[in-house]
């Protein structure tokens, strides 16, 4: 059977919708475990991990997650784990610690601090999701997308974090910036 113009343009169409469905549903998200967006809202006073923004591939693993190699990104911790970061504390990060990624697509946009996407990490109770190393990954400033166990986008984020599992999951911290200096 042959198909026209039209007809295998509508093929390909269905089809293209087909595929972007089943890439939604594998980036499924959970129910939020850890503590609702208000917690995060004033961040920007927490500690800063990262002594000036971030660019390129520090970690070797980054591909076009996080805006890519040519975003900027700014990591910040709640007082909760800013001892790790500080020096004063070892791994693990206690429970309750929240990391906070902000990416900027280029550097005018940091400058700016327009539009920054926020991606974080909320440490869980041992046993709430030890697919994740119970991490909760978190994106978007309103928490809306949330990821732990075996849901879509726990896996995603998992199954690069777990190259950082001797350093609790969490590739930038204080003792990278000493080793990589």
């Amino acid at each position: 059977m042959k198909l026209n113009l039209e007809q295998n343009m509508k093929l390909k169409l269905i089809s293209m919708l087909a595929l972007a469905g089943l890439l939604s549903a594998g980036m499924s998200t959970s129910s939020q475990l850890g503590p609702d967006a208000s917690t995060w809202s004033d961040y920007l006073s927490w500690y800063k991990v990262t002594p000036q923004a971030e660019t390129g591939d520090p970690t070797g693993f980054l591909g076009n997650v996080h805006d890519g190699r040519n975003a900027f990104r700014q990591i910040y911790v709640n007082s909760l784990g800013a001892g790790v970061n500080q020096g004063t504390q070892g791994l693990p990060y206690p429970e309750g610690t929240i990391l906070v990624k902000e990416s900027f697509n280029n550097e005018t946009a940091l400058e700016a601090r327009r539009s920054p996407d926020l991606t974080l990490m909320v440490d869980l109770a041992s046993g709430q999701s030890p697919e994740t190393g119970d991490w909760e990954y978190v994106m978007g400033a309103d928490g809306a997308r949330c990821g732990t166990g075996d849901s879509g986008l726990g896996t995603f984020c998992r199954d690069c974090h777990l190259f950082a599992a001797a350093h609790d999951y969490n590739f930038i911290n204080s003792a990278f910036y000493e080793r990589n200096q």
